[in-house]
Order: structure tokens, then C-alpha cells, then sequence
């Protein structure tokens, strides 16, 4: 059986590494088209076409999934799903509101919670790299249970409004988790989403990391967080757990998303992969982590290694001293 690696740093990427998102995105969307689909009496794929030709132009430049994140707001653009009567109206906002709570669930893996305390318990250093902003990140990490002790460093991209970097409001958990986190709280600079070999050198240093040998970037996606880990010498563990899509996610991925830079199924990702990103492991889920690494702390290592270095140099000059008899 191969050996696990020493591994002193873990850098996790968060959505569909850690806890799913395009699930929750997709499945909550589908029930959605599904209830409008009743409500106005039209064939789904209709309503479908019809939202897709009124996406306001300041949102064409999105990556990912040009309905669904806002269902609100993309009904309000599209003229012929005004409600034409009170109960209508009154219909549509039920469908909203169920869709929110269905969209708004934040929910770890199985074993994601585990395996974060279990790095951390072994004086290892766990660190969260995500290009989500700020205000979105933070809410969601209160949600799922993410605590400021699980954690030594949340590295995030900025809001910006009109170009300027702003800090929008939390409130209730999310602001007292950002309160917590306080200096391991890093806001990264804008428009430098990954792959970005920058940030990550910056996470490396920030963790006093002299050998990216001993770390570990774990992630859904091969060529953003693949990239970067690999082109400093760093282990890249993929989350293909993350990319194991259920077929409402597909259904509306098909249809709404229309960057064809923006990768979701297992097979997509495996299309970009090449000598440049190409995984150290492939992890099922999460929790695989354990297979290959064995977590511990910088200065346990480097007790390890002197330990084993002393052994090496013993049986050296025993080997001398037989040699010379």
C-alpha cells in the first residue's frame, strides 16, 4: 500500500468541494420553472426561452448560470410573466418564497465537518480559497457551521460597486463569524479569480510554508484550482465528488448556462485537464482526504525528518565500519 503524503497546510476551495451548491442551485430551480410552468398555464420550455431573452444586458458577462440566482428579479425582466391578477400575483410570490428558502440551504458533506477538526487537531493548518465575494461567502460559511476555530485563513474576492472595492453589511451569524475570523479574514484583489499561482504563493507564505511539497489545494474544478497548486509544486487532491451532478441540476444547467468557458459535470472538468493541472489524488468526497494524507504540523515534521535523517547517517557509517573490517 502507498504511503501517505506528510501533509502540514490544506487549502479547500468551498462550494462542491466542501458543501454542494450547483445541487442546490439547480434542484430548487427546477422546482421552481416547474410552478411557473402551472401557474401561467405555458409549456416550461417557453417560459424558459422567454426568461433567457430578457437577461439584461450588465449580466451577460457573468460566468456560470445566466437564470437562478435572483429568480425575482429574472421574472421582474421578463414582461409576459407580469401577474395580471391579484391572486396570480399572490401565487407567484408563494413560488418565490419557496424557491428562496430551497436555494438558501448551506449544508456541508457528510464528513466535511470531521475531517476539517481532524486536520486542525493534529496541529496541521486548514485554510478556505474561494472566488466568491465577501458578502456571499460569509453568510453561507455561518449557514453550514463553519466556525472561526476551524479555520486559519478565509481568502475571498471583494464586492465592487462601479468598479470600487466595497464592503457590504452582514448581519446575525454571518457578522459575528466575521467578527471571529478577524485577521484571517483576507480580502484578495479584484478580478483575480482563479487559477491565480499569486494568491496562492500569498496563502503559502501567509502560513509560513517553505516546502509546498508537504500542502495540499483540494477542489471540484481541475483547471482553476488545479493550476495553481500544481505550477508551485503542491499536491492537488480533486473533489470529484463535487462534480457528480444529479439530473434536475443538469436539466437546468443545460439550458441557462451559456459561458461555455463554465464547467460543471465530472466529464467537462476531465476535458481540461493536462500536464498543468493534472491531479496528485481524486477524492470520491471530502472525507478521502484521510486515504492519502497524513496531516501534522510543521514542527512535527521536521522532528520526523531529523529523526530519520539521524537514523539514515547511523546505519551510513555502520555500513562503513563493516566495510572497512
Amino acid at each position: 500500500m502507498e504511503q501517505k503524503k506528510n501533509i502540514t497546510l490544506v487549502v479547500s476551495d468551498i462550494d462542491n468541494t466542501i458543501a454542494d451548491k450547483f445541487g442546490t442551485w439547480g434542484n430548487s430551480l427546477d422546482v421552481a420553472m416547474d410552478k411557473l410552468s402551472k401557474l401561467y398555464g405555458r409549456e416550461r420550455s417557453d417560459i424558459e426561452q422567454d426568461l433567457l431573452a430578457h437577461v439584461p444586458e450588465s449580466m451577460k458577462h457573468i460566468s456560470g448560470p445566466y437564470i437562478g440566482k435572483d429568480l425575482r428579479s429574472d421574472v421582474a425582466c421578463t414582461p409576459s410573466l407580469k401577474p395580471t391578477s391579484p391572486e396570480q400575483e399572490k401565487a407567484l410570490e408563494k413560488i418565490f418564497h419557496e424557491w428562496d428558502i430551497d436555494k438558501s440551504k448551506a449544508e456541508l458533506y457528510e464528513g466535511s465537518a470531521a475531517t476539517i477538526r481532524k486536520i486542525k487537531a493534529t496541529g496541521a493548518k486548514f485554510v478556505l480559497y474561494t472566488d466568491s465575494r465577501e458578502s456571499v461567502c460569509i453568510p453561507r460559511l455561518a449557514k453550514m457551521g463553519i466556525t472561526a476555530d476551524m479555520l486559519d485563513g478565509l481568502y475571498v474576492l471583494p464586492d465592487l460597486k462601479d468598479g470600487e472595492v466595497i464592503h457590504k453589511p452582514v448581519k446575525g451569524p454571518a457578522q459575528e463569524l466575521k467578527d471571529a475570523l478577524g485577521d484571517k479574514l483576507v480580502v484578495l484583489p479584484p478580478k483575480s479569480n482563479k487559477p491565480n499561482p499569486k494568491n496562492m504563493q500569498k496563502i503559502l507564505d501567509d502560513m509560513g510554508i517553505t516546502d509546498p511539497s508537504t500542502t495540499v489545494m483540494v477542489g471540484d474544478n481541475i483547471r482553476s484550482d488545479g493550476t495553481a497548486a500544481i505550477t508551485l509544486g503542491m499536491n492537488y487532491a480533486w473533489q470529484k465528488g463535487g462534480t457528480v451532478i444529479d439530473e434536475p441540476t443538469k436539466r437546468c444547467y443545460n439550458v441557462f448556462c451559456q459561458d461555455p468557458n463554465y464547467k460543471l459535470t465530472t466529464e467537462e472538468h476531465l476535458s481540461q485537464m493536462n500536464e498543468t493541472n493534472r491531479p496528485t489524488e481524486v477524492l470520491e468526497s471530502f472525507m478521502d482526504l484521510n486515504k492519502f494524507y497524513r496531516f501534522t504540523s510543521p514542527e512535527r515534521l521536521k522532528q520526523v525528518e531529523n529523526t530519520k535523517s539521524k537514523a539514515i547517517d547511523s546505519q551510513l557509517i555502520l555500513a562503513k565500519k563493516a566495510i572497512s573490517r
